[in-house]
């Protein structure tokens, strides 16, 4: 699971192409609705910060509103840095040497 939440709005193309610049560089993002009534404490958040821009990107290290495809490159640099590559990890087996 990605570290990395979309706040969307209905029929928003930027929105969709932002999960998309995600999505082709392997990054999966929580996507939430920001028009869903659970969601309007978080909607108020975003206006009082500045923000009137859907969509509304958080990452551990970042936020930003609208589409931004140079920001997404970071946020998917960052990802990556912070997951390690399944091919770096310990083997999940061990063979046993006494015998």
């Amino acid at each position: 699971m990605s570290n990395i939440t979309v706040w969307t709005t209905p029929n928003c193309n930027q929105c969709k192409q932002t999960i998309r610049f995600f999505e082709k560089d392997g990054i999966s993002p929580r996507i939430n609705d920001l028009s869903a009534p659970e969601n309007l404490d978080k909607l108020r958040e975003i206006k009082a910060a500045g923000h009137h821009q859907a969509p509304y990107v958080e990452t551990p290290t970042d936020a930003w509103s609208g589409l931004r495809p140079d920001r997404i490159v970071q946020a998917v640099s960052q990802e990556r840095q912070a997951t390690p590559s399944p091919s770096l990890q310990s083997p999940t087996h061990t063979r046993d040497m006494s015998t």
